[in-house]
């Protein structure tokens, strides 16, 4: 027999029968404790009952905890994700039982991420890692009658995408005052904005990558191998380089460029610029040289074509002069 019990603003169902289990659920209303009783008593009735009590047992600081041990660190951007965890676990939800966590409490913390400033895609990001966790546990964990928070939950709408482009007078500016903090600064922007290479891909060259015309990436942010065609500067820009000892290109750590950066354009009188935004720079300028999508797709090495749209932003007066 199943007994309903109000707690704050939530339902709380235990359900006694003989031969079985005492189990507990917690719901947003009392409707829906109704409904989960009814289908436990159901299956219990046709002998098609599942133990759920080891989701009520495991809490989700827990269960994070172990997602990171067994996915995480298995995973391209584990670093980030560290990262993202490390603030779940000091959440009250960390606290919570799998099995209690309902989509109202993500919907609460959602609504909260949002309203305290945090950008749309960084709360995408902090709950996919909970849907994720939730289909883990669910399919490799065995941790039976688990029903993922997430799955029927609206998710925050993607942001606009940036369209801040450099003018040529700020870039110059730039590389003027990179050069004072550091004498690869000014070659790692001027590459960044030429070639479309992310940071890591940029600073974790070595120099046997560079071959001739083309620098081959082995190790990039989706996995998978890219041959990035290089420009007479580019070109000229990476033999201007002395050769190091330990065979990479560049000695500088990607934090470190970042930190730069932010500090160079703050000399240089340049506000609103992200070393990202480089990249943005160098995918604009491919499709103002004439290079289609599919060749721009195989630079840049975007896997979608919405996604290579955000970073695409075409300068008007480009467009005006091909109207005559």
């Amino acid at each position: 027999m199943a007994y309903y019990e109000k707690r704050g603003s939530a339902w709380r169902a235990q359900i006694r029968r003989k031969g079985h289990p005492t189990l507990t659920a917690t719901f947003d209303t009392k409707a829906e404790a109704q409904r989960w009783a009814a289908e436990i008593e159901g299956d219990m009735s046709r002998s098609r009952f599942v133990d759920t009590r080891a989701a009520m047992r495991t809490t989700l600081g827990k269960a994070l905890k172990q997602y990171q041990e067994e996915v995480t660190e298995h995973k391209k951007g584990a670093a980030q994700e560290r990262v993202r965890i490390a603030r779940w676990l000091e959440h009250p939800l960390a606290d919570k039982a799998l099995g209690e966590i309902t989509p109202s409490d993500l919907a609460e913390y959602r609504d909260e991420r949002l309203k305290s400033g945090a950008a749309p895609s960084t709360v995408r990001l902090n709950m996919a890692v909970i849907s994720h966790l939730y289909t883990i546990a669910a399919k490799e964990w065995r941790l039976e009658g688990l029903t993922n928070p997430c799955k029927n939950l609206r998710m925050p709408k993607n942001s606009k995408g940036r369209d801040r482009r450099p003018t040529t007078k700020e870039l110059r500016k730039v590389y003027e005052e990179a050069a004072k903090l550091h004498p690869e600064l000014p070659v790692i922007i001027e590459l960044a904005a030429d070639t479309a290479m992310r940071r890591s891909e940029l600073l974790l060259l070595r120099r046997e990558q560079v071959r001739e015309k083309v620098a081959i990436l082995e190790d990039t942010k989706n996995g998978e191998r890219r041959t990035v065609p290089l420009s007479s500067r580019a070109r000229e820009l990476f033999k201007s380089l002395p050769a190091r000892i330990d065979g990479k290109v560049f000695s500088l750590a990607p934090d470190t460029v970042s930190n730069y950066f932010a500090k160079t354009c703050q000399a240089a009188g340049v506000q609103g610029l992200t070393f990202h935004d480089l990249r943005h720079e160098a995918t604009s300028r491919l499709f103002e040289r004439g290079f289609s999508m599919m060749e721009v797709a195989s630079i840049t090495g975007h896997k979608t074509l919405a996604m290579l749209k955000r970073y695409t932003h075409l300068s008007p007066h480009d467009l005006a002069d091909k109207l005559g």
